[in-house]
């Protein structure tokens, strides 16, 4: 990164308004924000203000080489969280499936008071058989507009008040507790966007939700019914899944605009 700037054009940059400084190190990947700190004494802590902490694919590439790479990289998030002291508003971590490391209870048990005041957009996505229960500190981010999620088992804890500011909501390869699918969505009363990928084990989906005007559920497994009629603002609906009512599935949305149906090679649309 020394090679993008020479010493005034960092000087200029650490004179712009400290907002505009942020979208800056909100946009450069985690390793990039640390890199930050070489570029000058002022830059030497401004990464720890960053609203933004990413850890994807290129953050994980280089632990690959390690005998036991999930305890290394679960210590570097924690010391970023740790030693972070500016609200966090975005918060990213996509582990993708080649790499063994798995998100554990305790380590969102650590990170999570260090963002739940604050996180508006929270990522937690692993692709692990082995799942564990959703922590419900998870469930104390009150100022979620954007929360997704994989292999969790999902049980809404009694104290539960909602995520009220919920716009768009990613469950995949979650599975559900008695009900529990219900409570989280009677839970958002704002919500737009719903994403059901690969969770299980349900024959029946029942979405009762006035807000949601997009909705995608893919599943491995053929489903017996799904009910929709309280979901009567839904203008865009894809269904990749093995199902035969459809036209009395169609008749119930009065506002749909697309509607796709995908299962193998065969996509069918209505418009």
């Amino acid at each position: 990164m020394m090679t993008l700037f020479n010493a005034n054009q960092i000087d200029r940059i650490s004179d712009l308004p400290s907002n505009v400084i942020d979208v800056i190190l909100g946009n450069l990947r985690i390793r990039d924000q640390v890199r930050t700190s070489i570029l000058s004494t002022k830059w030497r802590y401004m990464w720890t203000s960053a609203p933004h902490l990413y850890f994807d694919d290129d953050f994980y590439q280089r632990f690959l080489v390690l005998d036991d790479p999930g305890a290394v990289v679960s210590k570097i998030i924690t010391d970023v969280v740790m030693l972070h002291n500016g609200p966090i508003h975005k918060f990213s971590i996509c582990i993708y499936a080649d790499f063994d490391f798995k998100i554990t209870t305790e380590d969102i048990n650590l990170w999570i008071p260090f963002m739940s005041r604050d996180v508006k957009h929270l990522e937690l996505v692993t692709h692990c058989v082995f799942k564990d229960p959703m922590p419900d500190i998870l469930f104390s981010c009150k100022e979620l507009t954007y929360f997704k999620c994989s292999s969790f088992i999902l049980s809404i804890p009694p104290n539960f008040c909602g995520f009220e500011k919920l716009l768009e909501l990613h469950l995949v390869c979650v599975e559900f507790e008695s009900s529990a699918l219900e409570s989280l969505m009677s839970g958002c009363p704002f919500l737009e966007k719903l994403v059901i990928e690969l969770c299980g084990d349900f024959e029946y989906l029942d979405i009762s939700s006035p807000t949601l005007k997009v909705l995608l559920v893919k599943l491995e497994y053929d489903i017996k019914s799904i009910c929709l009629k309280k979901a009567k603002n839904l203008v865009d609906f894809t269904l990749d899944a093995n199902y035969n009512s459809l036209s009395g599935l169609i008749k119930s949305l009065p506002k749909i605009k697309r509607f796709s149906m995908l299962r193998g090679k065969k996509v069918r649309e209505h418009h």
